[in-house]
């Protein structure tokens, strides 16, 4: 053979072995590299040093199709941590890449609506989820589902039921609890309108959404009650306590007048039996003591001495001290009044509801929690201080 040619074969080999070698080099250099900016990256987590690891996190993962899911992990951390900034700036980096398919897009464009709602941005917010749910992605139910939650927040009731009617089959249980709770915000606005037919019209589409909502029957009872209609009334006031007991104190008024325009004394006491054997309440005792006062206070007084041994509260104990204060001697009278003060004082500063979800408490029945914003939630307090 050649020895030149001999030669330039060894060489060209060892050039070969060589570049080789140093593309093996460059790895290992970058995986230790990514590796130490990794652990970096923790110990400035772990020092609550959030700034200094976001900008780390960001340099040394390059945003690909195989570092998203950690991209996305990291801004949903951030923004769980209320550091809704730097989710922001994380998800919105993940969309000016041009190297991701269209659902790591639609997925990165939710999460940052996710970073604008809670950020209170919900003009921005919205006009992100228009994106993602007009499209056909595996994120438009979700995005439909946060849509309606932007247009919830807004109290743009009409919108919200657009958006949720976009859902149609994939619609949630608790999607179609709020389009129902949706559908008697609009009711009630035409009820106050004196627009009967369109509240009629909404409570129906409110019970196709959700027939166990009890504010659909009471609403129905309301529309009743304002055309004079007293035995439909009745009827649907009926109905809402057999979905939910819990809300017996809310009936007891208007149940009372329907049950006196259409002269049914009898049913009414017997109704307030049966709610006592079933669910007592203070409302409900009250009620059946003001029936026996009418006839005799002092057989109404012993009555409620003996329920108040049974099931005490401030609100029976209240209204059993007005009914000795009527015999009682001036002197007894003084003291009476003296302590009913102090016990009135002390019912005042107790709230009268509790939402169960995150425990907000007022004196006022709301049908959508004002602080957690779930609906359903919140309930008359049972016990000593309340029913």
């Amino acid at each position: 053979m050649d020895i030149s040619l001999l030669a330039a074969s060894i060489i060209a080999l060892g050039i070969g072995w060589w570049l080789g070698q140093r593309e093996n080099q460059q790895k290992r250099t970058a995986r230790l590299g990514l590796q130490a900016d990794y652990y970096r990256g923790l110990n400035y987590l772990l020092n609550q040093q959030t700034d200094e690891a976001l900008d780390l996190f960001i340099h040394a993962l390059e945003v690909n199709p195989q570092t998203v899911e950690t991209h996305l992990a990291l801004g949903s951390l951030f923004r769980r941590r209320g550091e809704v900034d730097k989710a922001i700036h994380i998800h919105q980096n993940l969309l000016s890449s041009k190297d991701l398919g269209q659902e790591q897009l639609m997925l990165a464009e939710l999460e940052l609506a996710h970073d604008f709602i809670k950020a209170g941005l919900l003009d921005r917010a919205e006009e992100l989820l228009l994106d993602v749910a007009q499209q056909p992605n595996q994120q438009k139910a979700k995005a439909i589902e946060l849509l309606v939650d932007v247009y919830q927040r807004e109290q743009d009731w009409r919108k919200a039921l657009e958006a949720g009617d976009v859902a149609k089959v994939s619609v949630s249980i608790d999607l179609a609890q709020r389009l129902s709770h949706f559908c008697c915000e609009l009711a009630e606005e035409a009820l106050q309108s004196s627009q009967e037919s369109d509240c009629l019209a909404y409570l129906k589409r409110a019970k196709r959404h959700n027939a166990d909502n009890p504010r659909v029957s009471f609403l129905r009872a309301k529309l009743s009650m304002q055309q004079n209609n007293y035995l439909d009334a009745k009827r649907h006031l009926l109905v809402m306590v057999q979905k939910d007991l819990q809300l017996v104190p809310e009936i007891i008024d208007p149940l009372y007048l329907c049950f006196s325009k259409l002269e049914d004394i009898d049913g009414w006491r017997a109704w307030l039996n049966q709610g006592m054997s079933q669910h007592p309440s203070t409302s409900l005792l009250l009620a059946q003591a003001q029936e026996i006062g009418l006839q005799d206070d002092s057989s109404a007084a012993a009555y409620m001495t003996e329920k108040l041994r049974q099931r005490p509260s401030l609100k029976g104990f209240n209204y059993l001290i007005d009914l000795h204060m009527q015999w009682a001697s001036e002197s007894a009278k003084d003291s009476l009044q003296v302590l009913k003060g102090l016990t009135v004082a002390l019912q005042n500063s107790k709230p009268l509801y509790r939402c169960r979800q995150c425990g907000f408490a007022g004196n006022s029945m709301h049908w959508q929690c004002p602080s957690c914003h779930q609906w359903d939630t919140t309930k008359p307090i049972y016990g000593l201080e309340g029913e």
